[in-house]
């Protein structure tokens, strides 16, 4: 399997259908996860908010990693799996990157997938600037297991609403210190 790649608009446009495929079959097939989105999908709803993440990625403001793999079952390369990484402007937190969107199409789950993107994902972040990546997740959801194993640690549990923070720093990174 290659390694993920940086989405780019120049040469991965024709793929937005299947990453919002993937994305609703992430929801909709289990174990079901909870992605921005609920059923029934609204035609055309997450086309257009898949559109505004191109063009946040466009302004610098974020990073779309993609997996490719053969399926299979058809012998084609398809969109594996996908996270990004949300790059908020804040001159207070340059340091802080968001993990976001960590899903893998239920046709490839079981593979190393997850554990790839977010290998490539730690690269970018540390490219950019992003020593500090915090992310959240939904108690129960099979993300609650797979952050831990990567070195991810539990900051807060919003009980209520039944959401885990997690938080993780590079080894070998420091923080910006003022003086």
């Amino acid at each position: 399997m290659e390694s993920p790649i940086i989405y780019s608009s120049s040469e991965h446009v024709s793929l937005i259908p299947e990453i919002v495929a993937l994305h609703q079959a992430c929801i909709t097939q289990p174990p079901c996860v909870i992605a921005t989105f609920l059923p029934p999908f609204k035609a055309g709803g997450m086309e257009a908010w898949w559109e505004q993440r191109v063009y946040e990625q466009e302004q610098g403001y974020r990073k779309i990693i993609l997996q490719m793999a053969v399926n299979e079952k058809t012998g084609k390369m398809d969109v594996a799996g996908y996270c990004m990484l949300g790059m908020p402007v804040s001159q207070t937190g340059p340091f802080r990157g968001i993990v976001e969107k960590l899903l893998v199409s239920p046709e490839h789950r079981r593979k190393g997938i997850a554990r790839r993107l977010m290998e490539r994902l730690e690269v970018v972040a540390k490219e950019e600037g992003r020593t500090l990546l915090t992310l959240d997740t939904v108690t129960g959801s099979p993300a609650e297991l797979i952050y831990p194993k990567l070195g991810y640690i539990q900051v807060w549990i919003n009980s209520s609403a039944h959401v885990f923070l997690f938080s993780a720093t590079y080894k070998t990174a420091s923080l910006p210190r003022t003086a």
